[in-house]
């Protein structure tokens, strides 16, 4: 069971997440479901799916339209971990920076009760009275 200050914390992240994507920070996720997802939680900038691109990551990542920041959003399993870092590291190399710690602190939060960001909304609504 989450605590009450643990999903203020999480309101308080995705405001913040809102209000990059409101400035036009770009998100990168993983799938459809978890764009929809942002989509029910108010996120609605661009986010740019990595899974169903039809192009490798570096390409996917070469091909995002320039901002001074991108938002990295990806699930919080292995998998995830190791797209966002790799993600992170050619960002950079791109002179974008990555903008990782929401996800982080998400991840922190909710571990032990989500692994990805599809399940995400449901999970807001569920515990958000």
């Amino acid at each position: 069971m989450i605590g009450k200050e643990a999903l203020e914390q999480i309101d308080e992240l995705l405001d913040e997440l809102r209000k990059y994507s409101a400035k036009g920070a770009p998100i990168i996720v993983e799938g459809v479901l978890d764009k929809k997802a942002l989509r029910e939680l108010g996120v609605d900038g661009d986010v740019f799916r990595v899974s169903g691109s039809g192009q490798t990551a570096l390409n996917f990542l070469e091909r995002l339209p320039r901002h001074p920041q991108i938002v990295i959003l990806t699930d919080f399993d292995r998998a995830g971990d190791e797209l966002a870092r790799f993600c992170a590291e050619h960002l950079q190399r791109l002179g974008i920076e990555p903008v990782v710690d929401l996800r982080q602190k998400l991840k922190m939060l909710l571990r032990k009760d989500i692994k990805d960001i599809q399940s995400l909304a449901k999970f807001i609504k569920k515990h958000v009275v």
